[in-house]
């Protein structure tokens, strides 16, 4: 597998790194014909999150015959999450980022191509493994909440940062966000709703 991301979407790409991050602690890179899936889940395995970034996003991408069945990768979060730590430098500094999975190694080289020629490569081991999917069964799961990714930004910018948990609950017409406050006899508190 090959891919070159411009240096306006590597800010992007970081972004959806860091959102996973929040997950779990391994990344898994899944390279399709219907273009890269960036996946993660929790150690309980009751949280999932993927990003699949279709071919249009790169500036190239491209898949070998052999990378179409055998590359399931698998890398520690914190080596790709570090890679990306300052998104404001990144969407400054680098033109253009390189992801390769060369078929015969288990590593993961990811450059930054940065001004005045300045080049970054980093080698990242990965491990095999098998595709992540999440599996449940949908007629356990009557209801689809599709909302502006603005909206829900919105509405969970009025938590802390450090918030650990947050109770989504709904009713036919209303959707509520809420935390758990100490101290007050252990209720839910509402913060926001729509």
């Amino acid at each position: 597998m090959n891919c070159v991301i411009e240096g306006n979407c590597v800010k992007v790409f970081g972004k959806a790194v860091h959102a996973l991050s929040r997950i779990g602690d391994e990344l898994w890179l899944d390279p399709m014909v219907k273009g890269l899936a960036l996946r993660s889940v929790n150690s309980a395995l009751s949280a999932y999150g993927c990003f699949l970034f279709s071919p249009v996003f790169f500036q190239q991408y491209s898949l070998s015959g052999q990378d179409r069945e055998t590359i399931r990768c698998k890398v520690v979060m914190k080596s790709v999450l570090s890679l990306f730590r300052c998104l404001t430098s990144i969407e400054r500094n680098v033109e253009q980022c390189h992801i390769s999975i060369p078929a015969p190694t288990d590593r993961v080289m990811i450059q930054f191509f940065c001004r005045h020629g300045v080049t970054k490569t980093h080698n990242l081991s990965f491990q095999e493994s098998e595709a992540l999917e999440a599996v449940f069964a949908t007629h356990f799961c009557p209801n689809v909440l599709k909302a502006p990714a603005r909206l829900l930004g919105d509405m969970v910018i009025h938590f802390p940062v450090f918030q650990e948990e947050i109770t989504l609950s709904m009713t036919p017409l209303k959707v509520c966000l809420r935390n758990y406050q100490d101290g007050g006899g252990g209720e839910l508190n509402p913060v926001a709703g729509f």
